[in-house]
């Protein structure tokens, strides 16, 4: 007969015993973030995981997944030391001065004596140049892109830890039917790694990353007979079982499919704060300002970034250039102030009803990597189009950032360029047939335009917010949006400033 947990083994949750006991026996495999990360701590904190991850000697492994993503954004773990240097130093010189021309303007409103004042602005400047210095001290620590390799701290300590312990990559036929796999469990949901969907055009891989690092991870401990600890940061419920805010362990799926494929074999996930917290059960001092640091990180690393105005124009601009129509629906989602049913989308696109969804938002997931490693995006950011699953199977349509509608649209609402006054201009939506039937008798599919252009066509003027709100043209709520779509035609590459526009066929 069977027990209360057999064949619901993922539901079991371990004690702390069962945790360090595995430290001690089992195979400890270390995902990419958790290197990465070790960029991110100051000298002591990095320096005591590398002490933890030294004692597990042979039983340490990195997948070979792990170590390719950990050399791919090394350099953005890294950053720019050079330029946070520099603007903290021009921040704090600006308020010294600011602060000394406040004391003197303060000092001629009291009256104050001449020698009192020189006294408090040298105190002052004591205290600044104290700061300055201690960030000074501070910078022959850090690692820069240009550090050769065997000036860098965290590469030369690291290289020593890992010599023989990556896993090599399977041979090419393997390596692919894991790739294969990888993608087919993310369509499915599966954990781990079904969250990085959006990652698909990103790299051969796709989506499929961390499930390479899980999967090959198992391998090895089955191989050895052991139980397995996967150390990651990542936070993500695709590889955390929680409840409400507690982290349980792993999500219980994880745990099951380990279970049968090991025969009875344990799989625990810890985050580099847990294994911090569980120095002494491998016989290792750390100091306490390593576990806050490591705290301070991941919370780093957890907070979300904002659009810019920057970004969201490049972003645009590169979907434009490559024919995207993700950037129309980016653009009617803010005009729509934030959100666009399926029904638009296709719309807009011009999609049948056949059409599926899944992976729409690849591109705009593939250029915004692009902005983050190039420094101009924060990682990471709320996706610019993120897809709605109310039924958790189909797109019932996306959504934009808060900060990517403001941008859009400026101050103004979408009500004030889609339906005043000035917009109809007295012109109803049959005022505007002469541009759809110059359109359906067009033959070419992409139709370069000046506004002036399109006013001929009409036959009187364009409304005064096709030259000062860009949303106007890529709404099909106003009468010009109307009848562009109406022509078989989508505006895009729209530029106020030289009025122009091109007209694509959808």
């Amino acid at each position: 007969m069977a027990g209360l947990f057999d064949g619901f083994e993922g539901y079991r949750v371990l004690t702390d015993v069962d945790v360090d006991s595995a430290l001690k026996v089992a195979l400890v495999a270390v995902d990419a973030n958790v290197l990465l990360n070790l960029y991110r701590y100051n000298a002591r904190t990095t320096n005591d995981l590398l002490a933890i991850f030294e004692r597990f000697g042979d039983r340490l492994a990195v997948p070979h997944q792990a170590m390719l993503e950990f050399h791919r954004n090394r350099l953005a773990a890294i950053g720019n030391p050079d330029a946070a240097v520099q603007e903290v130093r021009a921040a704090l010189q600006k308020n010294q001065r600011s602060t000394s021309d406040a004391l003197a303007r303060w000092a001629k409103q009291v009256a104050l004596a001449e020698a009192d004042l020189t006294r408090l602005q040298g105190d002052v400047s004591k205290v600044f140049e104290e700061v300055l210095d201690a960030i000074g001290r501070a910078e022959p620590d850090r690692v820069h892109a240009a550090t050769p390799a065997t000036e860098d701290r965290v590469l030369t300590r690291l290289g020593t830890l890992v010599e023989g312990k990556v896993l090599p990559r399977p041979k090419d036929d393997v390596w692919s039917q894991w790739i294969t796999e990888g993608k087919q469990r993310v369509e499915d949901q599966r954990p781990p790694g079904y969250l990085d969907a959006d990652k698909e055009d990103e790299n051969p891989e796709g989506a499929a990353g961390d499930y390479l690092v899980y999967w090959q991870a198992c391998q090895e401990a089955i191989q050895r007979q052991l139980d397995l600890v996967i150390i990651t940061g990542d936070e993500k419920e695709d590889w955390w079982w929680r409840h409400r805010s507690v982290v349980i362990g792993p999500r219980h799926e994880m745990t099951k499919e380990f279970f049968d494929l090991s025969n009875g074999r344990q799989l625990f996930l810890l985050r580099p704060h847990d294994l911090l917290l569980r120095s002494a059960t491998l016989n290792v001092q750390v100091s306490p300002d390593s576990l806050e640091d490591a705290g301070r990180v991941q919370q780093e690393l957890d907070q979300v970034g904002t659009w810019t105005p920057e970004a969201v124009t490049q972003l645009l601009v590169r979907l434009d250039a490559e024919g995207q129509p993700q950037a129309d629906v980016i653009r009617e989602a803010a005009a729509l102030g934030g959100t666009i049913s399926r029904e638009d989308v296709y719309g807009l696109c011009g999609y049948s009803d056949e059409r599926m969804l899944r992976g729409f938002t690849r591109p705009t997931s593939r250029i915004t990597a692009d902005l983050q490693r190039a420094g101009r995006l924060p990682d990471p950011v709320t996706p610019i189009l993120k897809p709605l699953y109310p039924d958790g199977v189909r797109a019932s349509g996306f959504r934009v950032p808060a900060e990517v509608v403001a941008i859009l649209r400026g101050s103004t609402s979408s009500s004030s360029f889609d339906s005043d006054a000035d917009i109809e201009a007295g012109h109803t939506a049959s005022n505007y047939r002469p541009l759809t039937d110059w359109l359906k008798a067009e033959a070419a599919d992409a139709v370069p335009l000046t506004f002036a252009d399109l006013e001929d066509v009409l036959g009187f003027p364009l409304a005064s917010s096709a030259r000062s709100h860009l949303p106007y043209w890529y709404s099909v709520r106003n009468p010009l949006g109307k009848a562009i779509a109406a022509g078989g035609f989508k505006a895009s590459a729209v530029n106020l400033r030289s009025e122009t526009v091109k007209l694509i066929r959808r």
